[in-house]
């Protein structure tokens, strides 16, 4: 009897724990087929709490203004070019080059006393310049047969101890211009390279000597029709060839050049007869010719 009971017991203990562990199972089951068949959606991320929050209007309306970017920030500024302000360019235009392979060009007149620090060097043609008394208060260091080989040893400067050279004067003054003329006496050079090579020399040493002057090289003037015929050296169509030189050193060096022949010469480019006595040696009218255009032919340059 005892043994009876103890079997149903039994039986009874395993029925349920089947039925509990079939109820387990089922359950399960399903919370897996629920979760399947619920929607999946992605979960956003967390608002970034770091960003400074809108600026508002004085009215409590949020300022819709565009905030600035720095550049450490490292964000690009999307602000389309027509949206960009334009700085203006403060800067001065760019200055075209002078070209010193052309004469100097035109300007306004000098004004009265503009040469009072100014210096004429050369030959007999331009002691003229003193001994007329073309230009009131300019200094003339010349001298008749002076060339571009012996312009600065030469003696020809008056001072208090008698004559010194011209290199000895401008180590006691400064001067503003400089006006160089040479050429004609050079024109019975054997060597044209000869002439340029000492020409150049000549204008080293003067820069040298006055670093802050502005150095004009004056072309030669012209000489009569009569007198460039029947002179082999002294004559037009050689002295252009000379002025020829002179202008492309000038370009090479830059140097300024003043093209004084331009101002004597006539339609055929010979210097008119009245100019001259003797086909070479202007008068004192054309002096003054000369001298009219140099005073309207002032670089304005540094």
């Amino acid at each position: 009897m005892k043994k009876t009971l103890r079997a149903r017991r039994r039986r009874r203990r395993r029925a349920l724990l089947a039925a509990a562990a079939l109820l387990v199972c089922l359950g399960g089951v399903s919370l897996v087929s629920a979760i399947v068949r619920l929607p999946v959606h992605s979960v956003p991320d967390a608002p970034d709490t770091t960003t400074e929050p809108e600026e508002l209007s004085p009215d409590g309306e949020e300022n819709t203004k565009e905030k600035e970017t720095s550049p450490e920030e490292g964000e690009e500024n999307n602000t389309s070019l027509e949206e960009t302000p334009k700085e203006e360019d403060s800067s001065p235009p760019p200055v075209a080059a002078y070209d010193y392979s052309q004469p100097v060009p035109e300007s306004a007149p000098g004004a009265e006393g503009a040469f009072q620090n100014s210096l004429f060097i050369g030959n007999s043609i331009t002691d003229g310049i003193a001994r007329y008394g073309i230009i009131p208060g300019a200094t003339v260091y010349a001298k008749n047969g002076l060339t571009v080989t012996n312009a600065l040893t030469e003696p020809v400067v008056t001072s208090g101890s008698g004559r010194i050279t011209v290199e000895q004067a401008l180590q006691n003054r400064q001067f503003d211009r400089i006006y160089l003329m040479f050429g004609m006496n050079e024109l019975g050079f054997g060597s044209e390279e000869q002439f340029v090579t000492r020409y150049s020399n000549l204008i080293d040493r003067l820069w040298a000597l006055q670093p802050s002057a502005t150095i004009y090289v004056q072309s030669i003037l012209p000489v009569t029709a009569e007198r460039s015929a029947k002179d082999s050296t002294f004559n037009n169509p050689k002295l252009q060839h000379f002025n020829e030189l002179i202008r492309q050193m000038c370009a090479e060096k830059h140097a300024l050049f003043l093209d004084a022949h331009s101002a004597l010469c006539d339609e055929s480019g010979a210097l008119p007869a009245e100019y001259s006595s003797d086909g070479i040696h202007i008068t004192k009218e054309a002096y003054g010719v000369w001298f009219s255009y140099v005073n309207t032919h002032i670089w304005g340059g540094n």
